[in-house]
């Protein structure tokens, strides 16, 4: 039982990081420009399946600790990796919310997202670094084995605080450089020259 939950578990890890990954490079592509009827479709495709992998990971993961704590009850929950995995998958849920409801519907506005607000091409790189990295590094929890008990809640965290604050510091740069070689927008007015 406890072999299929794991196997469960790396499963649906293994889908959402490689849909995640495959969005940011397809999002990345279009430079912040417009996006497709097509990329729309995909993306909102790649929003229903991820959805889907990140309930399994709950489920899985609470019926691990629960296996877990049954086999161990005196220990396992002394593992203060697992509760800093715990922490980084709520912050992943809670700004998979930011993303559904603020980012996407900026992303796939049909003005695309240079054509929004500095604040908000702020706030859409800010939600989608936490995304990119609170995934990965949830991930790399799951198999830091050399971290269980042993590694303390705080160190883990800290960790995890650096890698968030490199990564939005980096896609915040890619959108003030996106704003910077943005062509000027076109007018409507026509400058007619004297014969």
């Amino acid at each position: 039982m406890k072999t299929l939950l794991v196997y469960a578990h790396l499963l649906a890890a293994c889908v959402a990081v490689g849909i995640l990954l495959l969005q940011d490079l397809s999002l990345a592509k279009t430079r912040g420009g417009p996006l497709s009827s097509k990329a729309i479709h995909d993306l909102r495709t790649a929003a229903d399946i991820m959805f889907i992998a990140l309930v399994v990971l709950w489920i899985t993961g609470l019926a691990l600790v629960v296996v877990g704590y049954l086999e161990n009850p005196q220990q396992y929950l002394m593992n203060q990796k697992l509760w800093a995995k715990f922490t980084v998958v709520s912050i992943l849920t809670l700004n998979g919310l930011l993303l559904h409801y603020f980012s996407f519907p900026r992303v796939i506005s049909r003005c695309g997202l240079l054509g929004r607000s500095p604040l908000e091409q702020s706030l859409v790189a800010i939600t989608g670094a936490i995304s990119s990295t609170s995934w990965l590094f949830a991930c790399f929890l799951g198999i830091a084995r050399l971290w269980n008990y042993t590694a303390d809640y705080h160190f883990v965290m800290l960790v995890y605080a650096a890698l968030v604050a490199a990564a939005i510091i980096v896609a915040c740069n890619v959108m003030r450089s996106l704003r910077a070689h943005e062509p000027p927008l076109l007018t409507d007015q026509v400058q007619i020259k004297a014969p």
